[in-house]
Order: C-alpha cells, then structure tokens, then sequence
C-alpha cells in the first residue's frame, strides 16, 4: 500500500468500469462459445444426421468466433496506450481489430490476384465481379458551343457534374479528421499538394486520376482541401484553449443533473490534449521524421485506390468506409506515438526509446497495403508512365536531394563549430587557478543559458 503524502491527491475509488474482471469476462467467454458452439446439446450431431450440416457454414462461423475471443483478449490484456476516453478497454479493442486487419493483409498478399477477388466475396457478397471505373476528365471543357454559329455558355453539366460529385463531403470531412490527427499546416498542406500531384503523375495507370484542372485544383485542393483544413485547424486551436483550463471531475464531484450529463458526454472527448510542435526544419534527422509522416499519409491515400482498382471493389462500397474509419481510430494514438518517439530520441537516443503499438501496427498496415497494391498490379497497367512525368520526378527529385546534402553539410559544419567552442569553454574553466567558472552554461544548440 503506497502512502498518501501532503499535497497529493488520493487514487479516486474503483468503480464498475475501472476495476479489471477478467476472471468474470472469461467465464462469460467460455459459456458463450459452449452454447454457440452446442457443446452439450448435440445439437450438431442431430443436424448432421439429419442433412443440414454445411462444412462453409461452420467454417465462417469459427473464424468468426476465433476473430471475436481475439478481441476479447485484447479487450482484458491488450497493450495499454495514452488514450483513455471513453475506455482504455476500447482502444485495446481498436488495437486488436486493427492486429486482425493486418492478419487478413498478410494473408492476401500470399495469394494470387484471381484467388484474392475471389475471396473478397466472403467479405462482402456484391465484390468478386469486374466493374468499371469512372473517368473524371471525360469533357473539360468550361465553354461550350450552344449551336453552331450560336455563342459560347458554360459547360454546366460537366460543372453540376463535378460539383454535385457524392465524394465531396466525404472530402472534405476527411480532411477536418485529418487536419485533428496531424495538427500542423505545413504537414496537411504537403500531403494535400502532394497527393494532387501523384494523382497527376498516375493518371496513365488508373482511370479515377484522370480529373479536369478545376476539379483537381479548384474544388479539391482551394475548396474542399482548405475549407477542411482551416475547420480542422480551428477545432485544434478550441481544443487547446479548452483543455489550458479544463479541470476533470468524477460524476460524485459533481451536484446538479445538468453538470452530471454534461461530464457524461465530456467522457467520450479525450482526456488530455497535446499540442504537437513538429519543427521539421529544426534539423535534417528531424526533416526525415517528419518526411516520414508525410511519406504514409500519401501512401495510405494512394493504397485505397490501387486496392479498388485491383480487388475489383466498388467505390462506394462499405468496406471502403471501414478501411477508413479504421486509420482515423489508428492514426490518432499512433501519431501522438510517432510524435513521442520523435521527441524521446533527440532527447535520450534512438535505443532509449521504443515505438509504441499504433504506431508499430499502422507502419505494418501500410507497408502490407503497398505490398498488396504492387503485386496485384503486375500486368494491370499496360501503359508506361510519361516521358515528361518521369522528366519532373527526376528533376524535382535531384534538386531535393541537393538541397538536403548541403544540409546535412552545413549542419555537420555547425556541429563541428559548436563542439569546438565547448572544448575552449572547457579548457579556460580548467585555467582558471581560482577554480571558479565564468557562470556559463552551453545549451546542445550552442547557445548561453542563465
């Protein structure tokens, strides 16, 4: 039993939802695979006797078993993170379904394409069959003739068209959730940029690329992209004023049915709020961590469509929904986790510090996607890339690379200056026949600190 020092403040009592059961949630398990599974009803055999027995039926229904006790181990002994609200036994769900997600990667990346469509079917029954991708680029123009020799008008059927496009909203809403998960302007606006970009680069290999300019660059990026970024930003800026001052209080603490519902409500926020300050130009290792971040948010927006164009799935079909929701719920705790990795090994060096499980199951999940993405594209694209594309990467990239070797250069320079005056600092200390110092303190940038 620890002891309760002045000052501090006592462990708040256990409560229904914080006291761990595991041995109660094992025998609740155990009962219910025993009466789904007719373990002493016989049941089973009397079907079986009597012609109803299906092998496929039994099979789905103990992988589904299987997948349901997983998550419910996870649920009692998962890996605990810093997300705590509603439950840190829903976030040990989250994890766990998020292992599952990756399983079933793995082992589509085993299979052959044909195989793989095939068994997408299991998963949803309308998949399985070949379907055709629409183009976005069929007529772009934004005057059209009204009849020969008649004038000009606007093109308002390729307009309404792009305008009224099902997937706007979803844009725009994706980027508010991403614009709560990075919280950085220069990061969200890379990866919006960039990703305008390889859809521009790509256009010969998937027909959902081929956009008109002002639906590429008008509505996305300077419509849907800014409006989602600056609500997304602005709830960000909220959410740091509010929790500066926001004080928790158990439902007890609280007097009055108003307050109780309101703390009711608040236990589905998050518990803490960090304010993440990424300083990607701090130092060259710092640029590739961030670089990093960049680098798997354009990969997992570029896998969903390589992965519907392959596995034949429908754009609007649900498990396109999923897949979504489940990197939102991902890509909060594992952000943070990537963001306290970063901090932990300027600090106490890389082998101090260990990369936590969101971050770890994401790096995992998006690699997998891109492996899936690349082996069932061989033969699928039968059209070369551009001379002119492979021209701007190569440039683009050659510059870049440039211009981050004279970084490094000018970095080690600095480096090098910075360690030699700390060595003179040194050795006037040690001449001084006193034995006093002059009082100052080096900071690792190399500055004075008082």
């Amino acid at each position: 039993m620890k002891s309760v020092t002045r000052g501090s403040c006592p462990p708040p009592p256990a409560t229904l939802f914080s006291t761990p059961r595991t041995l109660t949630f094992l025998s609740v398990v155990l009962v219910l695979i025993g009466y789904h599974a007719n373990v002493f009803s016989g049941a089973s055999a009397a079907r079986e006797h009597a012609g109803e027995y299906s092998q496929e039926q039994n099979t789905k229904t103990g992988i589904v078993a299987v997948a349901a006790v997983f998550l419910g181990y996870c649920v009692a002994h998962g890996p605990n993170t810093s997300m705590v609200r509603p439950h840190p036994a829903v976030w040990r769900a989250v994890h766990g379904v998020l292992v599952l997600y990756a399983l079933l990667l793995v082992y589509l990346v085993f299979q052959d394409v044909d195989d793989a469509r095939a068994f997408m079917r299991h998963l949803h029954p309308s998949l399985g069959v070949e379907i055709n991708y629409r183009t976005y680029a069929s007529d772009c123009r934004l005057l059209v003739e009204k009849q020969p020799g008649g004038g000009l008008a606007l093109n308002w059927q390729g307009i309404k068209s792009t305008l009224l496009d099902e997937f706007v909203p979803a844009h725009l809403i994706g980027w508010w959730a991403k614009a709560l998960v990075l919280r950085n302007h220069f990061i969200l606006w890379v990866i919006s940029i960039g990703f305008e970009l390889l859809e521009l680069s790509l256009g010969h290999m998937l027909p959902n690329f081929n956009e008109c300019w002002y639906d590429s660059w008008v509505l996305d990026v300077a419509v849907c992209n800014l409006i989602g970024i600056t609500l997304g930003m602005a709830t960000v800026r909220w959410m740091d004023c509010k929790y500066e001052r926001y004080n928790w209080q158990g439902l007890s603490e609280l007097k009055g049915l108003g307050a109780k519902a309101r703390r009711s409500l608040a236990q589905l926020g998050p518990y803490t709020w960090d304010k993440f300050q990424w300083c990607q130009f701090r130092s060259p290792k710092r640029f590739l961590q961030t670089l990093f971040i960049i680098v798997v948010g354009l990969a997992f927006e570029l896998n969903v469509f390589f992965l519907k164009y392959s596995l034949w799935i429908p754009p609007t079909n649900p498990l396109i929904t999923y897949r979504l929701v489940l990197w939102f719920l991902m890509a909060l705790p594992a952000v943070r986790e990537w963001y306290e990795y970063m901090e932990g090994t300027e600090a106490a060096g890389a082998a101090a510090m260990k990369l936590g499980p969101f971050a770890w199951i994401a790096v995992a999940t998006v690699c997998l996607e891109t492996m899936i993405s690349i082996k069932f594209g061989h033969g699928l694209y039968p059209r070369s890339c551009p001379r002119s594309v492979r021209l701007a990467w190569g440039i683009g990239g050659g510059v870049g690379a440039a211009g981050f070797l004279v970084w490094l250069a000018v970095d080690a320079w600095r480096r090098r200056r910075s360690s030699g005056g700390h060595r003179k600092e040194g050795w006037a200390m040690e001449q001084d026949g006193e034995g006093h110092s002059n009082e100052k303190c080096c900071s690792p940038s190399g500055g004075g600190a008082q």
